[in-house]
């Protein structure tokens, strides 16, 4: 997707055999983005200006803004894809097929290190192939480095922060995935169904047994299942989703902030406040402002 779009419009860099990165700014008005991603690629956009919004299929909005990093692995379930200029930064593109010999020779020299990658096809698989990293520890330390190094360096940089990441997603619960047996197909579709019940009331109190009850799980099998499925425990799915939610009414609506709250199940701008800050680094308010 924005491998295409960028084709003529940036600094292409081979960094290794299978990943290359290209470093831009973008100057010019608002510009749809090709729904196109082959199979087996991958996207990883280090937002340094600027913001990329994504529109799925049920209407939710996906937004990237600087100091955060868009993954994308799956474009089927997008109904569109818009850049916000000035836009800058840092894309990596990789095929999986040919960068496979490049991951191998990089965990052997980090001594025999493995990567799940099934784990973050999973993780990747449950947000619909779409995600946005930061703003957190990982984040902010990577972008912090990335203002640091010359420009020479920076395309190289993302690349090995993008195999960093790889391994982040696919490390913490690797003895899990590996001896847990598969879910049934029926608990997928009750998880499933619960997920988008959960999108559809989030200014509701949903709280675990109210979840694992219309899931018909109990609340131990519910918790384990939506994490394996999901890639995240029940509550943080159901805070970083109410926050792109919030997000999305502070840029589209004319909501008050308390309005915004209420929306996606706060009943106190202190509290909304305090979540939506340790999401995007700032407040409601200034979030507002800035778009």
């Amino acid at each position: 997707m924005l491998a295409e779009f960028l084709a003529d419009r940036g600094e292409w860099a081979q960094v290794m055999p299978g990943a290359r990165a290209c470093l831009f700014s973008l100057k010019e008005g608002p510009a749809s983005l090709p729904l196109r991603l082959d199979p087996l690629h991958f996207e990883a956009l280090f937002c340094l200006a600027g913001a990329v919004t994504l529109t799925r299929r049920d209407g939710v909005a996906l937004r990237a803004d600087a100091r955060q990093v868009l993954l994308l692995t799956d474009l089927s379930g997008l109904a569109g894809a818009r850049v916000e200029t000035p836009l800058e930064g840092i894309l990596v593109a990789v095929d999986a097929r040919n960068a496979r010999e490049s991951l191998n020779t990089i965990c052997r020299l980090l001594g025999g290190l493995a990567l799940d990658t099934g784990r973050v096809r999973r993780w990747m698989a449950g947000r619909g192939g779409c995600a946005v990293e930061g703003p957190g520890h990982w984040s902010r330390a990577a972008f912090a480095d990335l203002d640091r190094l010359p420009h020479s360096e920076q395309a190289r940089w993302c690349v090995w922060k993008s195999v960093e990441l790889l391994y982040l997603l696919s490390a913490p619960e690797r003895a899990e995935a590996d001896t847990a047996p598969a879910l049934e197909g029926e608990v997928v579709r009750s998880l499933a169904d619960t997920r988008q019940y959960m999108e559809e009331h989030l200014d509701e109190p949903l709280t675990i047994p109210v979840l694992s009850r219309r899931a018909c799980l109990s609340t131990t099998a519910f918790k384990a299942g939506f994490r394996r499925l999901y890639g995240l425990p029940v509550h943080t799915w159901l805070r970083q989703r109410r926050m792109e939610r919030a997000a999305q009414l502070l840029r589209d609506s004319s909501l008050s902030v308390l309005g915004v709250a209420q929306s996606v199940g706060y009943g106190s701008t202190s509290q909304f406040a305090a979540a939506f800050r340790r999401q995007y680094g700032v407040t409601p308010a200034q979030y507002r402002k800035n778009v």
